[in-house]
C-alpha cells in the first residue's frame, strides 16, 4: 500500500485480525477527530498566564490611580466618598493576591499541545487488538505502531512517519484512564457472531 493513499477501517480491522471490528474503528473514528478539533479550544498554559499577569499590572496600575486621584482631589471632580474608595482598593488588592496565588499554581512552562489525538488514537488500536487477542499489547508492539499509523490516516490525518514515533502515544494510552470506555465502545459497536 502506497503511503498517500488512505487505508480503509476494513483492511485495519482485517489487519488488527477481526474484520467485524470495521465499523466499530469507523465509530470511533468521531472520537478521535472529536478530540483534535477540541484540542484548539484548551488555552496554553503560557497564555492563561500572560492574561492573569496582564490582570495583575493593570489592577495595580488601578490602584495607584485611585490612590492619586483620591489624594489630590483634582479640579473639583465629583469623587466617591472615602468608604467606596477603601472597599474598591481592597477589591483591587484582593485581585492581585489571587493573581499573585494564580500565577503560582499555573506552570511557567508553555504548555505545547502534545499531538492532540494521538493518544485517542493508540487507546482505539489498542482496545481493539486487546478485544481481538485477549491480550494488551505491550508498548514497543512494532506492529500495533503501524496499526496506529494506519488508522491514523484512516482518519484523515497524515502519517507521522516512522512507526516507533507512537511508542510514547502507546505507552501513555496503556495508562489512560478512558481505556475501559473504548473497551465498551468497542464491543458495542462490534457486530457478534
Amino acid at each position: 500500500m502506497m503511503l498517500d493513499q488512505s487505508p480503509s477501517f476494513a483492511s485495519i480491522a482485517r489487519k488488527i485480525g477481526e474484520p467485524r471490528l470495521e465499523w466499530a474503528l469507523e465509530e470511533l473514528a468521531d472520537h478521535l477527530r472529536r478530540d483534535i478539533s477540541n484540542a484548539s479550544l484548551v488555552p496554553l498554559r503560557r497564555d492563561v498566564r500572560n492574561d492573569v499577569k496582564q490582570l495583575k499590572a493593570g489592577a495595580a496600575r488601578l490602584d495607584k490611580t485611585l490612590t492619586r486621584l483620591a489624594e489630590k482631589r483634582l479640579l473639583d471632580l465629583p469623587f466617591p466618598r472615602e468608604l467606596e474608595v477603601r472597599h474598591a482598593r481592597q477589591s483591587i488588592r484582593k485581585l492581585v493576591q489571587w493573581c499573585d496565588k494564580s500565577l503560582s499554581v499555573i506552570s511557567a512552562k508553555g504548555g505545547v499541545r502534545k499531538h492532540p489525538g494521538r493518544t485517542t488514537c493508540a487507546i482505539i488500536v489498542i482496545e481493539a487488538w486487546t478485544y481481538t487477542k485477549g491480550k494488551a499489547p505491550r508498548a514497543n508492539n512494532q506492529k500495533v505502531h503501524e496499526i496506529c499509523d494506519e488508522y491514523w490516516r484512516a482518519c484523515g490525518r497524515p502519517s507521522i512517519g516512522e512507526p516507533r514515533n507512537w511508542r510514547r502515544s502507546m505507552d501513555e494510552a496503556l495508562r489512560h484512564r478512558l481505556r475501559r470506555h473504548y473497551q465498551n465502545e468497542i464491543r458495542r459497536h462490534t457486530i457478534a457472531p
